[in-house]
């Protein structure tokens, strides 16, 4: 017989204590101006014993960032594992886009990071998953699924061109699932995790907001009580957008359409709560990570580079940062994927990239819904998009590359490559019928 999970949570507030620039948006410029929605990280330390003295740990942490850029994630995991004897660690970012910048391997137009805000990040993490052990207690696992649309696919073939508008019939992910934590003395909710999928990316506003999972979970703990710790898990969400429309375009909201989109979540998620879950068998809690390098079109050269190099534009950036740091000019980056089994029915697939939806479909499918993706973990490569997309171009295949300073667009062979990966990372062939 399995030995019970145990979990320990803890919310650390992780908003910024001084005004500093935001990342995600090109056009804002300076300081955050106002505090909208605080910033939080929601933090689960996961144990299971194995009958004897050992143990095995795993640490999730959900947090208000735009992402873990991956130089702090280099610092970070090897400092937490030490420390904490954790085997796994998924620092997991909801992807708000009015938080502050966590990377510095980007050009400065995603958002000018501050080494201070890092330090801050730092303590109030090791405070909080201080915090979370000190609670630790058995627990059972269920699940629900609901449906909610704040989403909507933003890729569109306007004249020939692939545009960033409101496509009604691409692709989308409007699943709901919801994790509940119980613990086995008492059946109270510890923890609760929410997984949707779409960009939070419903305001540009210069002002700190957690966005609408944010709010959301606010809500939801707040409704339920007893402490309770929530977390947002992000999918697949590249190409998919807030369906803010007007005059089929996009358009940017403010607090009042975030805390729509939050209300919207937050009572899907209660709905699912207030009726019968699934219990999910226990398992042995282990991880697998693959690494795969991710082959690049082509890579520019020293020549090409200086020709750009004196623009003003984003271009000019690009070159400059490519030529001040050759080792960018490589021909493959890597793609970390991670699977965390929790139960016999649950596993968590994470990627440390902004996959857009199709992936979250391919991980779904060929799991048989038994494993829920999640981009945005342990670091950020930039978009991750299908070889359809590479050859349509548009944002996330071609536009997007000089911000996150990548060489080239993606090979197309790329998302073989990656399908190839995941069916071996969750063990199960291809099916091409």
């Amino acid at each position: 017989m399995k030995t019970p999970l145990q979990l320990g949570t803890a919310k650390i507030d992780i908003t910024p204590s001084k005004p500093v620039p935001l990342a995600g948006f090109a056009h804002r410029t300076g300081p955050f101006e106002h505090i909208a929605h605080p910033l939080y990280a929601r933090i689960h330390c996961l144990e299971q014993s194995d009958g004897s003295e050992g143990k095995t740990a795993a640490l999730l942490i959900s947090a208000d960032l735009i992402w873990w850029g991956t130089d702090l994630v280099m610092k970070l995991i090897p400092q937490l594992k030490d420390r904490y004897g954790f085997q796994t660690v998924l620092l997991h970012a909801t992807h708000t886009h009015s938080g502050p910048q966590t990377s510095g391997c980007f050009t400065e137009a995603l958002g000018k990071p501050d080494p201070d805000y890092w330090e801050e990040l730092e303590q109030r993490l090791l405070a909080g998953i201080e915090q979370a052990l000190q609670n630790r207690e058995p627990v059972t696992i269920e699940r629900g699924v609901g449906q909610c649309r704040v989403g909507v696919n933003r890729r569109k073939e306007i004249d020939g061109r692939i545009k960033m508008a409101p496509n009604e019939n691409g692709p989308v992910d409007s699943d709901v699932t919801v994790l509940r934590f119980r613990a086995v003395n008492g059946g109270w909710i510890k923890g609760l995790l929410v997984h949707y999928t779409c960009h939070p990316t419903t305001t540009g506003d210069n002002e700190i907001s957690s966005e609408y999972c944010g709010v959301a979970l606010d809500r939801i703990e707040q409704a339920l009580g007893n402490n309770i710790v929530g977390a947002f898990l992000q999918g697949c969400c590249g190409d998919i957008r807030p369906e803010l429309v007007g005059d089929d375009e996009f358009y940017r909201g403010h607090r009042m359409e975030v805390e729509r989109f939050g209300s919207w979540l937050s009572e899907e998620v209660l709905r699912i709560n207030s009726l019968p879950m699934d219990e999910l068998t226990p398992t042995d809690l282990k991880s697998k990570t693959l690494v795969v390098p991710l082959p690049f079109e082509s890579l520019p050269s020293v020549i090409e580079l200086e020709a750009q190099a004196d623009q003003t534009d984003i271009y000019g950036e690009w070159a400059r940062l490519l030529l001040n740091q050759p080792e960018r000019r490589q021909e493959s980056i890597p793609l970390e994927i991670t699977r965390l089994d929790l139960a016999e029915e649950l596993s968590l697939v994470t990627f440390n990239a902004e996959m857009v939806v199709n992936y979250g479909f391919v991980v779904r499918d060929a799991s048989l819904g038994r494993m829920l993706p999640l981009g945005y973990t342990n670091g950020m490569i930039g978009y991750v998009p299908t070889t359809e997309q590479l050859a349509q171009g548009g944002y996330e295949s071609r536009d997007s590359v000089p911000y996150f300073g990548l060489p080239s667009p993606f090979a197309p062979q790329t998302e073989d490559i990656i399908c190839s990966a995941i069916y071996q990372l969750i063990g199960e062939e291809p099916n091409y019928e």
